[in-house]
């Protein structure tokens, strides 16, 4: 006896007007909120002086991914949900995809590699700002965009089933690694804590003081890109679904109702992490009140 699939999967968001009109109109106003939201985190990036330039580097790589995500991916998105109703879709979706893999993974990447930033500060010690510099973050970058535009290209061009399995595992190693670092660096913190409170002489105390204030600046980046990396895998989680789906059955196809809110809830991403730094780090919360009080200031001025 044949079974049917699960009708819904097979229905084209074009199909359904009143989805189609708020899928459109809901990346539309995420376009503007990611493109408004990471302009003020790199501009508040540039104003603080107090987070360690490699680490702003990789932050700042972070908001470029998220601001690419708002001015170019979801005008592309925009742009393939209408030419659905033409039938010529298929060169947009192309251009969309290698966008996607390339800012998309790019995030992921950058995200991870803060998290283990985070972990070799800890462990390192003194030997930290020799060993992880500005020009190797700036390489390590250079690297992860160059793997994520090559990916998204094959994946557009040749193999996608191939791009598929190269992004599973990105994914998988990046959050291998996430977990990795936050537990060892729990772990380190809470070892830390205990000599601490082991220490009581003057001298002593005076230099825990200064160690506690250096560790509570470090805890907050840590559990600022924890939250980063949950709203990345709650973000990703639907669009990894689809992906596996896609490629080992015959249920799901692009243009489907699943597919276009799969990837929205990515593009949403984009929107969520500046409102995290602002959340967690007290620098960039207090820079970016100051820029949007600068521009109100100046538009009353004129």
């Amino acid at each position: 006896m044949e079974t049917v699939p699960f009708k819904v999967d097979f229905l084209w968001v074009i199909d359904q007007t009143p989805f189609f009109v708020f899928i459109f109109s809901l990346n539309i106003f995420l376009a503007i909120t990611a493109t408004l939201g990471n302009t003020l985190i790199l501009i508040a990036l540039h104003k603080v002086s107090s987070i360690h330039p490699p680490t702003k580097c990789l932050l700042r790589c972070l908001a470029i991914s998220d601001f690419c995500v708002g001015v170019i991916v979801q005008p592309l998105f925009a742009a393939f949900l209408i030419r659905i109703a033409t039938g010529k879709w298929h060169i947009v979706y192309l251009t969309l995809s290698t966008f996607n893999f390339t800012f998309c993974g790019l995030s992921f990447a950058t995200a991870t590699a803060i998290s283990v930033d985070r972990l070799l500060a800890l462990l390192l010690g003194l030997r930290y700002r020799h060993t992880v510099t500005l020009r190797r973050v700036r390489c390590l970058i250079v690297c992860f965009l160059l793997a994520s535009i090559v990916i998204g290209f094959i994946y557009s061009l040749s193999s996608r089933d191939f791009a598929n399995s190269a992004g599973f595992v990105v994914i998988i190693t990046s959050l291998f690694l996430s977990v990795f670092s936050h537990v060892k660096i729990r772990l380190k913190l809470q070892q830390h804590q205990a000599r601490v409170r082991q220490q009581h002489a003057g001298h002593e105390q005076s230099t825990a003081g200064a160690i506690s204030l250096n560790i509570e600046r470090y805890k907050k980046i840590v559990s600022t890109m924890a939250l980063v990396q949950l709203a990345l895998v709650f973000c990703y989680f639907p669009l990894f679904i689809f992906l596996t789906l896609a490629t080992t059955t015959n249920w799901l196809k692009t243009g489907s109702i699943f597919h276009s809110s799969s990837l929205t809830v990515v593009y949403f991403n984009s929107t969520l992490n500046p409102i995290l730094y602002c959340w967690k780090i007290r620098e960039i919360r207090e820079a970016v009140k100051t820029t949007v009080k600068q521009q109100i200031n100046t538009c009353h001025a004129r």
